[in-house]
């Protein structure tokens, strides 16, 4: 279907062509800076990090202020459990290391060394253990928590129930993703009163 161009249509033809040549050319600079805002925009987004909003039980964000309560310490302590102390011979590294959150930063690397062996009997021997917490007691005053549970070991095919009871020293800094409370441990007691 070749159509034949008259000499008096051409300079039309070649006028509608420029035009649509220069709406194409707008549109293409138009969409170039639209996506240079959008690529700024995600830059800046992620080299922000993540945002932690507080929820109350209803699902609505929480009115923070600057005061920590007991139960606030109470659900940290709960939390970091729940990492420390809840673990089989496939998880147990996963679980120490979000147990690291909860963790002084200054003390991360005595952490660490202590949980070597923990690890390599954990590994060697199989052993699965969970914990379920019984009560927490907090003095915001001494900046201690105490935690009362119940532990249940597992290894080959045996079981044992005993209680465990952890006295904490805590200190108060800056929340992040897996500390949302700020509550770090200073110092973990197993054993005693």
């Amino acid at each position: 279907m070749n159509k034949k161009i008259s000499f008096t249509e051409f300079p039309k033809v070649v006028s509608d062509l420029a035009t649509q040549n220069h709406y194409l050319k707008i549109l293409t600079y138009a969409m170039l800076g639209i996506f240079s805002i959008m690529l700024i925009a995600l830059i800046l987004m992620a080299a922000r990090g993540p945002e932690v909003i507080a929820l109350e039980t209803s699902g609505k964000p929480a009115k923070i202020g600057n005061t920590i309560t007991e139960n606030h310490v109470s659900s940290a302590i709960e939390e970091y459990m729940n990492y420390r102390y809840n673990w089989d011979n496939a998880s147990i590294d996963k679980q120490l290391k979000f147990s690291e959150g909860f963790i002084y930063p200054s003390l991360l690397d005595s952490f660490r060394r202590s949980m070597v062996e923990v690890k390599k009997f954990v590994q060697n021997k199989n052993v699965t253990q969970r914990v379920y917490a019984q009560k927490i007691d907090v003095d915001l005053k001494k900046k201690v928590a105490t935690l009362t549970a119940d532990r249940i070991n597992e290894f080959d095919s045996l079981k044992a129930a005993t209680i465990l009871k952890v006295k904490f020293q805590i200190e108060l800094d800056n929340p992040t993703a897996i500390n949302p409370w700020g509550v770090y441990i200073t110092k973990e007691t197993e054993g005693g009163n």
